[in-house]
């Protein structure tokens, strides 16, 4: 091999590995917002909260990174690019440490507020870098928009892994060492190679970036269905482990990476539209699902995945291509994107609680028929009745009740036979409580499914626009 060969071949791998590094930085921030979903269930239980207040574990880092990218916007011109990624990736290391050893939620949601102003730079940052290693032909943004769409659909099967595996806190002190790699790798490189592009984005002839971000919005708006309510009712409700859930919800991120490549470089609008179509069919279907239906639950992800991988990818790509400089781009996409899961959650968390609550109101009388009809003995099962009042009672407002408490005490005190037919009862009152608690989901699920519809009237308007400026031209 001639030097010049050899010196080529080393060039394409020292670029392949920024143009990696880069794209993963970006990855990490948008899966950061989705990956602890499936361990939402396990902090409500360590940290002594409710659902309605751990949102804020999500929320938190969205509000956060939309905070930072208008600071970072503001002060763009006196940090570089190279240096705000370091800065953002060590920030958001350092938070990521600070989130494992939180003992509580105030002190947790006050270190993801950390981890968002660290994502907040790397974000802004991160396309200009990838335009700087991008090879002849590529397109910056669709790498950009792509990496992002995967690392958001893969937060929550990884979150689950490492929550089934380890425990909540090991998702974050997992983060730490990935962010220490990353900064690494940008150290490694020499710094000629992180030029900043400040020219103007590639046009797109069939969709601008202003209905581009709006449409992104309402599509993130609609992935709360997939990315926070399918898994509270896969664990909580379905009582499957973070595992398992993870298996599940490995659908998303499988079907976005097939599609995603399928979806860069092509049309906004039809791309997006179909996407966002099969996003909201994808959340109907979870919708109507009546009790556990673990193989619909799949294939309605499937759809879902689907339907990320070509709207996100494409809508992401169009909202960067307008005017500006490329910092200024990606921070504006960036936070299209976060407003939407914050309106997202902003609007359906409350309507899912009190769907919530009016579920386990729905299931008290037949589950107190089914306690006055057990054959149980009279003793036994005056104890039973007690343990579960008190249980309802002492049950916090979102939050679906653990049934061990009630029965554990007054199995351990009855005979073989007593004590199988507690367990047939607990059984009965749990499929009770599964199956109305699983049809609560309906509302807000629906309420997702419409906003990823709204994206179609939103590109409606663009191709209102490209007809009548036709019908001028001939004119």
């Amino acid at each position: 091999m001639s030097t010049a060969t050899a010196s080529q071949s080393h060039g394409w791998s020292d670029r392949s590995w920024r143009d990696l590094t880069v794209r993963f930085a970006v990855g990490l921030a948008f899966a950061d917002a989705s990956i602890v979903v499936l361990a939402l269930p396990q902090i409500v239980g360590q940290l002594n909260t409710t659902i309605s207040h751990v949102v804020w574990v999500i929320m938190a880092y969205n509000l956060a990174l939309i905070v930072g990218v208008l600071a970072f916007l503001a002060a763009a011109g006196r940090l570089g690019s190279r240096r705000a990624l370091l800065a953002g990736l060590g920030l958001f290391g350092l938070a990521s440490l600070g989130c494992g050893v939180a003992n509580n939620l105030e002190l947790l949601v006050a270190m993801r507020c950390v981890q968002g102003l660290g994502g907040a730079l790397l974000l802004c940052a991160s396309l200009p870098l990838l335009a700087g290693v991008a090879r002849p032909g590529d397109s910056p943004t669709a790498e950009w928009a792509a990496a992002a769409a995967i690392g958001a659909a893969i937060g929550p099967a990884a979150g689950g892994l490492l929550t089934q595996v380890f425990d909540w806190r090991a998702i974050f002190f997992t983060q730490a060492p990935a962010a220490a790699i990353a900064v690494v790798a940008v150290l490694a490189a020499p710094d000629h190679s992180f030029r900043s592009v400040t020219d103007e984005g590639e046009k797109r002839r069939d969709l601008g970036p202003g209905l581009a971000n709006v449409a992104l919005t309402l599509l993130s708006a609609g992935l709360i269905g997939a990315l926070f309510l399918e898994v509270v009712l896969l664990i909580d409700v379905w009582k499957l482990e973070p595992i398992a859930a993870a298996g599940v919800v490995s659908a998303i991120p499988i079907a976005t990476i097939v599609l995603e490549r399928v979806a860069r470089g092509r049309s906004p609008l039809l791309f997006g539209s179909v996407g966002a179509a099969l996003l909201a069919v994808g959340l109907f279907a979870i919708g109507f699902v009546s009790h556990r239906q673990v193989g619909w639950m799949v294939f309605a992800l499937l759809l879902c995945g689907a339907g990320l991988g070509l709207a996100f990818t494409t809508l992401s790509d169009a909202a960067m291509s307008g005017p500006g400089s490329a910092i200024t781009r990606a921070g504006r996409t960036s936070a299209a994107r976060e407003a939407g899961l914050v309106l997202g959650l902003l609007i359906i968390t409350p309507v899912f609680v009190h769907d919530l609550d009016r579920a386990r109101n729905r299931a008290t009388p037949p589950i107190a028929k089914a306690v006055v009809s057990a054959q149980l003995p009279a003793a036994p099962k005056a104890e039973l009745i007690q343990g579960l009042l008190k249980i309802s009672d002492n049950l916090p407002p979102g939050e679906l009740p653990d049934l061990d408490p009630a029965f554990d005490p007054v199995r351990a005190k009855v005979d073989a036979r007593t004590a199988s037919g507690l367990t047939a009862l607990q059984n009965r009152i749990q499929d009770t409580i599964e199956r109305t608690v699983t049809r609560s989901f309906r509302r807000s699920l629906l309420y997702c499914a419409v906003f990823a519809l709204l994206v179609l009237p939103v590109l409606s308007l663009r191709l209102i626009h490209l007809r009548r400026r036709r019908v001028m031209a001939v004119r």
